[in-house]
């Protein structure tokens, strides 16, 4: 009989060995269909259309709040570059996004200090309990208690990880405060970027819509000219062709002036749809005297983002000393107290109270891999910091050069100014004598409109580049 009973176990041992091995693999397409009802009980494929149609879907199930508009008092106080660019950095979401990087790091903060102090527990436990035997032996009576214990456990001895977590995540949250600091230079660089291109458009507008004036006026003297037998016919369509060409510049500058003034919009925080007003760019003045290395030696140390680096290389270094604290031995106190309430039985109170000796064994290689991991990240945090450093380098370079030529093309283009406005009033006195024709008169409007334009964008490039400067040297716009 034992050996019959020996003989099935060891049967159905095999077939469940034969079952799992060989049986379940073969029925995979069973267990796990491609069609019907059990291949999808959830009906999540609903979702994927297609290949190549579109579908459209039910909108979010959350929603972002609408952007309210300021009331116009606001709105009439911010025309001046400060004033947008505060309203800027209190209201645009890259702002609340740098903010709550930096509340998150301050906690990890926190929480890396708490490892200094000691963790306490404690457990409330009510239970019924019952044996049962299977022979004839009396059963034991069912057992109400109520068990409670308080344990705690201090770290005494640990090879300076702690230490080293609260240095890691101290420069973690550093980094995150550089972070932030960048976050809002760079909001700051964009509404300054905006509110010169908005200025550039407005002035470009105007000098087109000058253009469209004269050349109207231009059309007018020649149509006048023509009627009294003094011009050929074709110096009118000459004239009236440049008059359409005006009236499509004027048109397409007027369309870049409402992408500008969205610009302008959306890098502040504001809906697209508000207009802004701002007031023209003044002469630009002559760049400081302080030289390219005096720039580079300020964004050395004030740089938000070579800052930051730095601090993500400290904080890689430190990892490296928590990775290695980790695979070594540690002494901690422990303690525990403990009480439990029985029904109809004598309650029981017990303490305990001594040190543990924690030496973990690298036996599977996780501590030493985890310390080559952090020597690695250490490496790569060093050589991105060494890139940011030469790339933010570069940036003051090419600011500082791009200045101080903008003010110098500037001067040039308001001499060209004053020179063809000077050549077509030359021309016109001309044209009407009949020293000029209508090709000569075109072309000095032409040259006139074309060097109020340069004038515009070496005005408006002055202040781009001055901006792009203070913001890579890291010190405050003006």
């Amino acid at each position: 009989m034992v050996y019959i009973l020996r003989g099935g176990w060891l049967f159905f041992f095999v077939f469940f060995v034969f079952f799992v091995f060989f049986a379940l693999p073969a029925s995979a397409s069973l267990l796990y269909p491609t069609q019907g009802f059990f291949s999808d009980p959830w009906d999540t494929q609903a979702l994927v259309p297609p290949p190549g149609q579109y579908r459209a879907v039910p909108g979010p199930h959350l929603q972002i709040r609408r952007i309210k508009v300021p009331p116009t008092a606001v709105l009439k106080r911010l025309r001046t570059l400060p004033a947008l660019t505060a309203w800027a950095l209190a209201h645009n979401p890259q702002t609340a996004s740098a903010w709550a990087d930096l509340a998150a790091q301050a906690a990890a903060l926190g929480y890396a200090k708490g490892l200094w102090l000691p963790s306490i527990s404690g457990q409330v436990q009510g239970q019924r309990s019952e044996t049962l035997y299977s022979t004839s032996l009396l059963n034991a009576p069912a057992v109400n208690g109520l068990y409670s214990s308080l344990s705690f456990s201090e770290v005494l001895f640990d090879f300076g990880y702690r230490q080293a977590s609260v240095q890691a995540a101290r420069s973690t949250a550093l980094s995150a405060r550089y972070s932030a600091n960048e976050t809002l230079q760079t909001i700051a660089l964009n509404v300054a970027d905006a509110y010169y291109g908005l200025a550039e458009t407005l002035a470009i507008v105007e000098t087109y819509r000058q253009g469209v004036r004269e050349a109207q006026k231009i059309y007018q003297d020649t149509r006048t000219q023509y009627r009294a037998h003094l011009k050929a016919v074709t110096d009118v369509y000459q004239a009236q062709t440049e008059l359409a060409l005006a009236r499509e510049d004027l048109a397409s500058a007027q369309g870049s002036l409402q992408a500008s003034r969205a610009q302008l919009a959306e890098s502040v925080g504001l809906p697209v749809s508000v207009r802004l007003h701002i007031p023209p760019l003044f002469t630009p003045q002559a760049p400081h005297a302080p030289t390219v290395t005096h720039w580079l030696h300020q964004a050395y140390h004030q740089n938000p983002a070579i800052q930051a680096d730095l601090e993500s290389m400290a904080a890689t270094r430190h990892n490296i000393a928590v990775a290695k604290a980790q695979g070594l031995p540690s002494v901690s106190l422990v303690g525990n107290l403990g009480k439990d309430w029985f029904h109809k039985t004598p309650n029981q109170e017990s303490f305990s109270v001594g040190l543990q000796l924690n030496v973990p064994l690298d036996a599977n290689f996780q501590h030493q891999y985890q310390v080559q991991k952090e020597r690695a990240l250490y490496r790569q945090a060093h050589a991105q910091a060494r890139q940011e450093v030469q790339s933010v380098f570069l940036q003051v370079w090419q600011a500082y050069y791009r200045w101080q030529s903008s003010y110098r093309a500037y001067q040039a283009a308001q001499s060209q100014v004053h020179s063809a406005e000077k050549a077509l009033s030359g021309i016109r006195t001309q044209y009407r004598i009949g020293l000029a024709n209508i090709l000569d008169l075109v072309t000095a409007e032409e040259n006139l409109i074309s060097a109020r334009v340069t004038k515009t964008e070496e005005l408006a490039a002055y202040y781009h580049y001055q901006a792009s400067l203070y913001r890579y040297v890291g010190v405050a716009l003006h």
